[in-house]
């Protein structure tokens, strides 16, 4: 038994059956810049009469941080009488820097029952930043040589033209794409304040009256900044309650709080004291002193707490 079984590993060589195909995924190369392109490479080692578009189901799904700029037909590799080595490019380019690691967006693909061995560890890329310290915005686009568009360069190479444009335009959707990524980073992390991290941007803004301007002038961002405090506070404590009370006004809304319960005796008491002075300065147009307005905000802050929201984002859905 043990010498048929010899024989036989020496006759197949040790190899899988030939119905049984493997994937590998990796990068080429393995280190870029952002927006530089890479290839993501997949190569299939599979049966000599099989397709390998047909061992592979589904596309990567890459995320907003990823660029897609191109899928190259199957290549044959190597052709034997049992298996073929096939692969499958995507070229793409990252929009972030730092190590990144493609498995979760190879997750989308699934392969036939024939693929039994499946790799990704070499799906990984190291992307540096192309951005110095001090600079904000996407460098202009460089893929024009230092000739291009010159009589002698037209000569030279009449296809060049039609090269450079597709070049072009590649680098155009990147850079479109990358600061539409830079945007979208920006603007994120001010939906996702906490209520108390709200709390303290607007004491910033709001500030305190200037003494060298009229009252009626100087007042201005500290009214405008009761507004949004005690509708900060109203959402805030709405959303502990799972109710919506928008549609009363603020002495209406403070009585129901009051006559509900559903809030401790504290955070109602600290709430009042905020809406009673809150109310002066929007209603009454009565000017507030920097001490007033130091005041009115921790009294704010310390509902906040008592109504336990430090944590949790102030614009989540009720």
């Amino acid at each position: 038994m043990r010498a048929a079984l010899f024989l036989a590993l020496c006759v197949t060589g040790g190899a899988a059956p030939a119905s049984d195909a493997s994937a590998r995924w990796r990068c080429e190369p393995a280190a870029v810049e952002v927006g530089q392109p890479f290839e993501l490479v997949l190569e299939l080692v599979h049966a000599a009469d099989a397709s390998a578009f047909a061992l592979l189901q589904g596309e990567p799904a890459f995320d907003d941080s990823w660029v897609v700029l191109a899928r190259q037909p199957e290549r044959q590799l190597e052709r034997g009488a049992q298996s073929t080595t096939s692969e499958i490019r995507w070229s793409v380019a990252s929009l972030e820097p730092g190590p990144r690691d493609l498995s979760a967006a190879l997750g989308a693909v699934a392969f036939s029952e024939d693929v039994k061995s499946i790799q990704v560890g070499a799906a990984r890329v190291d992307v540096s930043g192309v951005l110095l310290p001090d600079e904000d915005e996407p460098r202009p686009l460089r893929e024009f040589p230092e000739h291009f568009g010159t009589a002698g360069d037209a000569a030279a190479s009449p296809v060049w033209p039609w090269v450079a444009a597709a070049a072009a335009l590649g680098s155009l959707a990147l850079w479109i794409a990358f600061v539409r990524r830079r945007r979208a980073r920006a603007a994120r992390p001010a939906a996702e304040l906490s209520p108390l991290e709200r709390l303290g941007e607007l004491e910033r803004r709001s500030g305190s009256p200037d003494p060298a301007l009229p009252a009626s002038q100087s007042s201005e961002p500290l009214r405008q900044g009761c507004y949004e405090l005690t509708r900060l506070l109203r959402d805030v404590a709405d959303r502990a309650r799972s109710k919506n009370r928008s549609g009363l006004t603020d002495e209406e809304w403070l009585a129901e709080l009051k006559a509900s319960l559903d809030v401790t005796s504290g955070a109602v008491e600290e709430l009042g004291a905020v809406f009673e002075r809150a109310g002066r300065v929007k209603y009454a147009g009565q000017a507030a002193t920097p001490w007033a307005v130091q005041e009115t905000f921790a009294r704010a802050r310390s509902a906040l707490q008592a109504l336990g929201a430090a944590g949790s984002p102030a614009g989540a859905a009720r």
